[in-house]
């Protein structure tokens, strides 16, 4: 049975989705500041809440720590990347090598991850990305410089990429 834990950052709440046994992180929701809005669509599944799971709060742990503006390691061995086509790992796995406070085009992505002239391809992908943060789509930006879209809104993106020019 699926389950999540809400998680309360400097940006507002955020919830970590997971299975527990064995516990794979199944998706990552970013900060919002409507607390019912966050937990609908998990409720609406009948996922349970468990503030308490111990693996799950040490992800939550991360996550604080990220929007408190710290550099962080990224869990690989909670995420099941398995679930993507190799396509979408090569993306994915392209992304979380954007440095910290760095941005890369959905272009250059594309070129990095193998897939020259698959830009369009590399944001269907982010914007299916279950992991922001830990995979930081909020670096990929367009090729104007613009922040382009985002699943936590344009104010959410700009605020990320801020915290992370400031450290």
């Amino acid at each position: 049975m699926n389950r999540y834990q809400i998680v309360e950052t400097a940006f507002g709440y955020s919830a970590v989705a997971f299975s527990a046994e064995p516990f794979k992180l199944v998706e990552i929701r970013l900060p919002a500041s409507d607390l019912d809005e966050l937990c609908r669509p998990f409720d609406e599944a009948y996922w349970r809440i468990d503030n308490y799971h111990p693996k799950a709060s040490e992800i939550g742990s991360i996550l604080v720590r990220y929007f408190n503006g710290e550099k962080i390691d990224i869990p690989w061995p909670v995420m099941d990347l398995a679930r993507f086509t190799s396509a979408q790992q090569a993306v994915y796995r392209t992304v979380a090598k954007i440095p910290y406070g760095r941005t890369a085009s959905y272009g250059q992505v594309a070129r990095m991850a193998g897939l020259p002239r698959a830009a369009r391809f590399v944001g269907t992908t982010m914007a299916n990305n279950p992991y922001p943060v830990f995979i930081p789509c909020h670096r990929v930006i367009r090729s104007d410089g613009t922040p382009g879209l985002f699943g936590g809104g344009e104010p959410l993106k700009a605020r990320m990429l801020a915290l992370e020019a400031a450290s």
